[in-house]
């Protein structure tokens, strides 16, 4: 059994009294930090010892005292991170108000019951989706996050992890995401997150009003409408491909990326246009949601190493050549066998998810599986004929798409 950890978002009423608590919280949060920098401390135990006597004149809950410490030394340990890169980095101060509590937090049907005072609560109303997911007698309300006009619920269940008995990869590119083994392959197609962000830098460059204040707030009201529909585009991606996985039992598998946006810095003989590109490439926000949904349901997510995956036949690994007539197409002379450079990354990530999963890293005499209770046996097919190619309109997603 495994915890795992989800939250649910709605928006609220303005009320005086969370925002008078909210002012105060972060004035709590900025005087341990104001003290955590002259006694150079980020750890809970000794940020509590120095400050929580020195909060005793804040009028709110003690239980609000605790979290402020706790969201001080996050900040402070972030601070010294950046300062040993960067000696001239600002010092952190708390400018937003908002509040957060794990502790006294009750939901009754409609209404979630927060701590304000001794023996006065706080009820807020809870929206049809949210009280629809909290419905669930096997979730467990963990804490919840207050701005100025949304609540954050931070939610957990104990999950059972699905004994899976095959293995997904996916390859992610700007225009695509193909996912896939050797049985069947889904091209998701994901131009339309170009043409969004295209459109989001040709209405900012339309802005011709000479107002500083209005300029700043329609760039900010522009990046959260791009944040939004971005999100929202990979959700439904995310959505079907853990909803695959758990019909098909399948382990999913990404590749590492991390670091590759140093491969589109500035005087690696690129252009400026082709960086600016690359660098918006939103890669990670896939994975980010495909871990947390496959976590909620049980499956695994694991990363493997992205060397090679296009460059050898999932066949016999021998290197493949680009076609000359098509790049898109790879080649393998030894096989014979041509098919699009995107399916060969995937079953290759899953290949290597695959070996990394069921074969030993060290004693042979410790050999051991570490997500299969039986190693996996070698696919039946690996004939590129017998495998199926669905491609997915993710704009239209509303059920998976047939073979072609």
């Amino acid at each position: 059994m495994l915890r795992v950890v989800k939250s649910v978002k709605q928006s609220i009423q303005p009320n005086n009294d969370l925002e008078n608590m909210m002012d105060i919280f972060r004035d709590m949060m900025n005087h341990c930090i104001r003290i955590g920098i002259k006694e150079n401390c980020s750890t809970l135990k000794r940020m509590s010892i120095l400050s929580y006597h020195e909060l005793r004149n804040y009028d709110i809950l003690s239980s609000y005292k605790i979290c402020a410490i706790s969201q001080a030394c996050g900040i402070l340990a972030k601070y010294k991170k950046e300062f040993k890169k960067n000696p001239n980095a600002k010092m952190p101060y708390i400018t937003k108000p908002y509040i957060t509590n794990c502790y006294q937090i009750k939901h009754n049907g409609s209404l979630l019951t927060i701590p304000f005072k001794p023996h006065q609560p706080i009820n807020i109303l809870l929206n049809n989706h949210t009280q629809q997911i909290l419905s669930d007698d096997t979730l467990k309300v963990r804490s919840f996050t207050i701005t100025a006009l949304n609540i954050s619920i931070c939610i957990s269940k104990e999950v059972e992890t699905i004994e899976c008995t095959k293995i997904v990869g996916i390859d992610r590119n700007l225009k695509n995401v193909t996912c896939g083994n050797n049985e069947s392959v889904t091209f998701y197609k994901t131009n339309k997150l170009l043409s969004i962000k295209q459109n989001t830098i040709y209405a900012r460059a339309g802005f011709k009003r000479n107002d500083h204040r209005k300029k700043k707030q329609y760039y900010k009201n522009m990046q959260n409408r791009l944040q939004n529909r971005t999100k929202q585009f990979i959700h439904k991606i995310s959505k079907d491909i853990v909803t695959n996985a758990v019909q098909t039992k399948s382990i999913i598998a990404f590749e590492n990326l991390k670091g590759i946006r140093k491969l589109y810095r500035k005087g690696n003989g690129q252009g400026n246009k082709y960086r600016k590109k690359m660098n918006g490439w939103q890669f990670y926000e896939l994975q980010r949601q495909v871990q947390y949904k496959a976590s909620w349901e049980g499956i695994p997510v694991v990363l493997v190493d992205p060397k090679r995956t296009s460059k050898l036949c999932p066949i016999c690994g021998d290197r493949i050549q680009e076609d000359r007539q098509n790049r898109r197409k790879l080649l393998c002379i030894n096989c014979g066998k041509s098919m699009d450079r995107d399916v060969i990354a995937s079953m290759n990530i899953a290949h290597k998810a695959w070996s990394g999963s069921t074969h030993a890293r060290g004693d042979t005499s410790e050999a051991k599986c570490s997500i299969f209770e039986e190693p996996m046996t070698e696919p039946k097919s690996s004939n590129y004929d017998d495998v199926v190619i669905r491609i997915v309109d993710v704009s239209k997603l509303t059920c998976r798409v047939g073979s072609l």
